[in-house]
Order: C-alpha cells, then sequence, then structure tokens
C-alpha cells in the first residue's frame, strides 16, 4: 500500500511529516509514503499580518483542498495553525505525542524576560503573546515579525524575539533558547507542540492507520483545549490561550485565557479526564461572558 502526506514545506513542517511518515512505518513497515509538500497561501504572503489576510487557517487551505480532491491522504499540521472549525468532510483523528507547550524568550543580549531593558523592541506576530507581554512588561516594544523559524532567528531588529519551544526542539536549535516562559507569565496557544493528522471523514482505511499511531493522552489534552477554542469561536483576531495538564493519570487541569481591547481574562477547571470536553466548554461560556 502507498499513501502520500501533503505538508507545508518549510524545514519544521517537513520535519513534523517525516516524524509522522516514521511511526508509520513503524507500524507498516512495507507501506509505501510519499511526502508531498503543497505552498499554502500562509507561505505566499510573509509579508503581510496574517490576521489582516484569514488567519492562521491560511497555513492548512490548501493542504485541507488536497485532502478533499485526493490529491494527497493525510495532511500534517502543526495543530496550533488548525482554526476552531474547518471542513466538515475532514477529520482529525491522530495527535502524536504533544512536544513542549511552552513559548521561549531568544537574545542574544539579555538573560531573560525580566532583564529586558525599558521600553526594549520585541518581535512576534501572535496577538495572544503580544497582550501577555504587555500584561507583564507594559513598557515594551512588541512588533510583528513574520517567516519560518530560521528566518525569526536571524532578525536583527529586536532585542528579543518569542517562538515555541516545541519548534526549536523539533530543528534541534534548542540551544538558542534564552528563556522558557513559565504559563503564569505566558499562556500557551490550543494545541501548541502538537502534530496533528488530518484526512477525509469516509477514508475509513486511512483513519484506522493514523488511530495506530495516536496518543491518547494528548489526544485529551487537545480535546479540552479545542473545545474552549470552539466556545469561543477563537480566530487568528482573538487573544486566547488554552493549556491542559494532567494532575495525575485521571484528571486533568485546564487554565485559558481570553481577551478584548480593554481587559484580560483568566480562568481554570480541574476535572476527571472523561469531563475534557466539557470543561473547555465550560470555560468558553464563562469567558465569553466575562469578556463580551
Amino acid at each position: 500500500m502507498s499513501i502520500k502526506i501533503g505538508t507545508r514545506g518549510s524545514s519544521l513542517a517537513v520535519a513534523q511529516a517525516l516524524e509522522v511518515k516514521q511511526k508509520l512505518l513503524d507500524h507498516f513497515p512495507s507501506l509505501s509514503v510519499e511526502i508531498v509538500k503543497i505552498k499554502t497561501s500562509g507561505d505566499k504572503y510573509v509579508s503581510v499580518n496574517l490576521a489582516k489576510i484569514g488567519g492562521k487557517g491560511l497555513f492548512i487551505k490548501e493542504i485541507e483542498n488536497a485532502l478533499l480532491t485526493d490529491s494527497i491522504d493525510i495532511g500534517v499540521h502543526s495543530l496550533k495553525d488548525v482554526p476552531a472549525f474547518y471542513s466538515p468532510d475532514l477529520t482529525i483523528s491522530c495527535i502524536l505525542k504533544r512536544s513542549s507547550p511552552y513559548d521561549v524568550l531568544i537574545s542574544s543580549t539579555y538573560n531573560n524576560l525580566q532583564s529586558l531593558p525599558l521600553n526594549a523592541t520585541i518581535g512576534t506576530s501572535s496577538i495572544r503573546r503580544k497582550i501577555q507581554l504587555l500584561n507583564f512588561r507594559p513598557d515594551l516594544n512588541v512588533i510583528p515579525i513574520r517567516g519560518n523559524v530560521t528566518t525569526r532567528l536571524q532578525n536583527n531588529f529586536c532585542d528579543a524575539i518569542i517562538l515555541a519551544e516545541a519548534g526549536l526542539i523539533r530543528l534541534n536549535k534548542h540551544y538558542f533558547i534564552t528563556e522558557i516562559l513559565p504559563p503564569t507569565i505566558m499562556l500557551s496557544a490550543v494545541g501548541q507542540g502538537a502534530i496533528c493528522v488530518q484526512c477525509k471523514k469516509t477514508n475509513f482505511k486511512i483513519i484506522d492507520m493514523i488511530k495506530k499511531i495516536n496518543d491518547n493522552k494528548s489526544f485529551i489534552r487537545i480535546k479540552s483545549e479545542r473545545s474552549f477554542l470552539k466556545t469561543i469561536n477563537g480566530s487568528c483576531f482573538t487573544p486566547t490561550a488554552a493549556l491542559a495538564k494532567y494532575l495525575d493519570k485521571n484528571t486533568l487541569h485546564l487554565r485559558c485565557m481570553l481577551a478584548n481591547e480593554k481587559k484580560t481574562c483568566f480562568t481554570e477547571r480541574i476535572a476527571p479526564i472523561e469531563y475534557a470536553e466539557e470543561i473547555g466548554l465550560d470555560a468558553g461560556l464563562e469567558l465569553k461572558a466575562r469578556c463580551f
């Protein structure tokens, strides 16, 4: 049997697709796997703020179209790039074991976020990161930067930049990290650090195959976070964050953030893992009522 894996062409995206490929081969050694690189709208318009042209969904749009037209069998995405709602003809049946969900500070001059000088310039295109940075240090000058990880690391216009730790780990560039930001300062994007595998809902053979490489503990965490995202109908325009973690093997802790132009609201939930989606929904309803 042969399958085609669709992915963006960046070094990080290809590394993630290769990770999926290897896990499939571990379970199905005779499988023939082809990696198909697809240029997405998010890759084409690197000089434009994503929020102005359609949000993070632009990083998966062309890959989803390839799935719907059977040009590829599965699509591999960074889960934080997948919007709250996507094509009803597609499904995400597999999430690999989650890497670090945290953000990191990178600076060649300063040791941590606290030691940055007054009015220091920090680069990030994430409204989620900007809101939380300014909550912690209102003096900071937060400017937008885009491009792949390597491009951002070459930025010389900022005192520091913020990136996801997981991407640096996957590209073996973790040595650039200056400080891992705790979730009390920088709560993660929904699904950050997780790789997901998407396919057509009707392709039952592929669904059965990719479920073999699913990490159920990660799947439950993500289910809770994305339930929150769907409840608030979060998009690239919405300053939002959520992180679910296990307190023990049967108990989940969920912390969520939602902000508007005037205030930033947080809430937390603790519940047995079988209520993962319910606590995401409940947290979302609370923060919607408080913020809007």
